[in-house]
This record gives structure tokens, sequence and C-alpha cells, in this order.
């Protein structure tokens, strides 16, 4: 009797909770019902060759997010395009939460993989268009469409009829060299706004299809099989006069503009042929500028923001045998921070490799060039020395290097992944995360690794990265900074840059940051 009481009692607040009004579900459900949605697309062109959505025609396969805006706890539906001969040309099929009632308002969205929230929780989301391929398929990844609607729902089925919005415009760039010859091969390309603004990042409103937080920067598109003839790049609406730094596959640089700013209308195709000219590519003290173009001399009708310190592959790896390359790291002009935790509490970060030793047998090291040559260090002791680290004073090329220990460790944006969440829980690398200037902006920069802050030393040392001979350029301080790479769960390498002494100490001291970044 007791027992039957118990289900009796259950089955009676079961119910209750069914009846409730749905603005009030705030717990997740997994029961869902067959649902169809007619989305129609605006087309943006006539032209035979901008196939698929830029002539608003779903392809078979395209995905919309369908995620319900007047509660929380409801999963979000992944409709999928798939014309048949029973369904009409643009209908998606899918599966939507049983949470979601009739007349209850839901947000569409295209294309469905760059929302990453499982639950209306979340209707908010940050889009970012750097990785773009170029390629006109590519771009659709990147031209994002919002619609908002009803769900007529049953306890059997639901449906929607909505007309999408495309909020982006769409870039169709023909690039050119001597006076009309198409630039072929292009492997990347980087843009960037000479005036107005370029938003390289924004957080979409899923309520009502509004950007919000925008964030001014870059946007790079790179394909490595090569972009021949025009490329397609999906940018933010905005007015700018835009600037393209490309790279081809056979390692050569060019710059282009447009000629005037332009208005990057949403739903619109802005199409330009732009004329490009040669570069040569980037040296080890090169100014580095907010158009993603360097020189070794300085040019003052450009905005510099950082110095070249190392030179990479394509592929972003550091590569010390390179005289010179389209691809590199800067270091930012000033400090990022002053007098800043590491972290505010002792932990070891996951994803981040710890290194018990500075070059893999020493666990303090005093580095070479303390008085600007190779054999001058500001320890006596033997033992303390590290002969192993060395660049060339007259290219500041490296010439030697550890191949072991924290100062092996060149990946300081891949350190920073793990520690730009929070400024005050990983303050050293959060402000360098969100350190900004012109041409790059939050997000694009990062705390160096320990072999990265060494070269830097040694670079600021002899005189090939200094204030004496860039004057834009803030020397590093007499004082220590902190590196991203880890030694333990309570300790972090940190170089003293008034004595080239390198150490781990706690988390919770207090030392500066200063940004790199990677063009």
């Amino acid at each position: 009797m007791k027992k039957t009481k118990t289900i009796l009692c259950l089955g009676i607040a079961l119910c209750m909770f069914g009846c409730s009004d749905d603005d009030d579900v705030t717990s997740t459900t997994t029961s869902t019902v067959p649902f169809t949605l007619n989305a129609s697309l605006s087309q943006r062109s006539t032209a035979s060759e901008d196939a698929g959505i830029l002539q608003g025609n779903w392809k078979e396969g395209s995905q919309l997010a369908i995620m319900k805006t007047g509660s929380s706890g409801v999963k979000k539906g992944i409709f999928t395009y798939s014309p048949t001969s029973s369904v009409s040309p643009y209908t998606f099929t899918g599966e939507l939460s049983t949470s979601v009632k009739n007349d209850n308002e839901i947000a569409v969205f295209y294309p469905a993989n760059a929302i990453i929230a499982n639950s209306s929780d979340t209707l908010t989301q940050k889009l970012v268009l750097s990785g773009q391929d170029g390629t006109l398929a590519g771009v659709t990844n990147y031209d994002y469409s919002w619609a908002e609607c009803k769900a007529a729902m049953t306890e059997q089925s639901g449906s929607a009829d909505c007309e999408m919005t495309n909020l982006m415009t769409i870039g169709k760039f023909n690039f050119t060299t001597d006076g009309g010859t198409p630039l072929n091969e292009i492997s990347q390309i980087t843009v960037t706004a000479t005036s107005g603004t370029l938003y390289s990042d924004a957080t979409i409103k899923l309520a009502d299809g509004t950007f919000s937080t925008t964030t001014t920067g870059s946007i790079t598109v790179k394909n490595k099989t090569g972009i021949s003839g025009t490329a397609y790049i999906s940018l933010f609406p905005s007015q700018a006069q835009l600037h393209f730094t490309l790279v081809t596959t056979a390692g050569n640089i060019y710059e282009g503009s447009t000629p005037q700013s332009i208005t990057l209308e949403k739903g619109k195709i802005y199409a330009a042929t732009v004329a490009c000219s040669a570069l040569a590519p980037a040296k080890v003290g090169d100014y580095y500028y907010s158009d993603a173009t360097y020189s070794t001399q300085r040019d003052e009708s450009k905005t510099c923001i950082g110095i070249v310190y190392a030179l990479n592959d394509a592929d972003g790896t550091f590569n010390k045998s390179l005289t010179s390359s389209p691809f590199g790291r800067i270091v930012a002009l000033n400090d990022a921070k002053t007098s800043i935790r590491w972290m505010s509490t002792s932990g070891d970060v996951e994803g981040i490799e710890n290194y018990a030793h500075v070059n893999g047998t020493q666990s303090i090291g005093s580095l070479p060039y303390y008085k600007g040559t190779v054999d001058s260090f500001f320890s006596d002791k033997e033992e303390e020395r590290i002969k192993d680290a060395t660049i060339n004073t007259e290219t500041g090329l490296v010439t030697s290097w550890v191949s072991a220990g924290a100062l092996s460790d060149f990946n300081g944006l891949g350190n920073t992944s793990y520690i730009n969440s929070s400024a005050t829980g990983y303050p050293a690398g959060t402000y360098c995360y969100q350190y900004s200037t012109a041409g790059k902006g939050a997000g694009e920069w990062y705390l160096p690794a320990a072999g990265e802050l060494a070269l830097l030393w040694e670079l600021q040392q002899t005189g090939m990265i200094c204030k004496a001979k860039q004057d834009c350029f803030s020397n590093f301080d007499q004082r220590y900074y902190w590196s991203s790479s880890e030694c333990s769960e309570g300790t972090v390498w940190y170089l003293n840059f008034l004595s080239g002494m390198m150490a781990a100490n706690s988390k919770a001291s207090s030392y500066n940051v200063r940004a790199t970044a990677i063009f």
C-alpha cells in the first residue's frame, strides 16, 4: 500500500510539471518530434558562375540550426536539406525538442556548424572569419544567414516557414599583376583596413540576428593548393578601404588595395579587380605594419605595430634556417601589462608541457650576450652559463639552439590558447591574448614561450631589435618577464631582462608581459 501511494504521488508530480508554462521550463529534455522547415534564401547574384547559395539555392546536405528564443534548457535542432520528389526544393527536415510548443519563437541559423552551443542557454555565438579558403564553395561556410519564425507544433510533429536574411557581404576579388595579368596560385591572403573598420570576428545575437562585440583586426585566408583566378571572401558589414597582402605557393609576396573606401552591405556581393605589386620577403629586424606588410627601412606613411623577430614556414612553424620568409613572428612595440601574476592559484594547466629544466640539464640558466657578445654572461658560474643558444649578431638569425628543456619551447601561441580565458584566473596569458593594435585585434596576440622570450633577449642585447635601432620600439624593462612555458604545477619560467637569467618561480609572483604574434 505504501508503495502504491508513492507511485501515485510521483505521477501527480510529473503531470504538474508537464502542464506548466513552457517559458518556465529550465531542465533539459531529450524528447523530440519530426520537424519540417521551409526556408527560402535571398538571391545575391545573377552571374552564372556564382553558384549555390549566392543565387539563393540551397545545396544538398546544407544544414540549419534551430534554437528556441523564449526559454532555456532546449537543445538545438540540426536540419538538413535533402531534395526529393516528395518534398519542396527548400524543405529541411530534422528532430526538434518537444519543449518547443505551438507558436514559440525559434531562431534559424546557417550554417549549423557555426553554432557551437548545445542548448538555447547560449543565444549568443562568436563568429570568426579567419580560416576561409577563398573559394566559391568554401565561402558558404562563412556566409552567415538568420531568420526568426514561429513553430507550429503538435504532439506528433512540427513545422515552420521562414525567409532567411543574409548577414554577410561577399567580396569577389580578382587580383592582377603587370596591369592585368591574373595573380594565380595564391596560398594566403591577409585582409586589413587602411581606413575605416574591418571586423575579424563578432558575436551574433540569435534572438534578433544582430551583431555585437565586434573585433577589429585582420582576416586570414589560406589555401594550400593555391587559388587560381577570383578569390571569394566573406566579410562583416562595415565601411573600409581594404588592403590585401598575398603570398603565392612559390613564396612570392604581393600587396594591393581597393582604390577607395567601400561600403560592405549585408546580403550584397562586392566585386573588384585589385592591382598588386611585388614585395620583398621579411627579415629579422624588419618593421611590421598594420596592413600586414613589412620593410627594413621604416615607412612613415604606414602604422608600425611590431618588429619581426623570427621567421616561419608556411604552416607557422619556427624555422631557424630561413634567411627571409613571407611568414614569421613579431614582437609588440610595448608591454601588454606590467606587474601581474601568471595564475591566481596554483594548478597545472592541461595542454601545456612542463619543463623541469631550462635546457634539459640546468634548473637555472644565464643566457649569452649580457654585454652584446656571445661570450659575455651575467653569471660567473660556469655551470649556470647556457652556451648552446646563440644568434648571428649581424642578421639576428639563430646559429645554434638547445633542443631540450624550456628553451626549446617556441609554442607560445599554443600555450596561450589554454590560458586566455580569464584576466582574474590567468592574467599573464589573458592580457597578451586581449592585446590589440591596428590590423591585429584581440585574439591574434599571445604570451611568448620560454624559447621565444630568450631569443628576444638576445636580439635586444645585440642591438638587432631595440629602441636605438627601431625608435618606435620600447625596450624590455630591466625586470622580470613571464613566459607561457610551465615548469611545474606551481611554477612557470621567467626571464630577467637585466641579467639574462632564466629560472622558474611561483605563478603567484608579479612580472611583466610582452605580447607576440604570428603573420
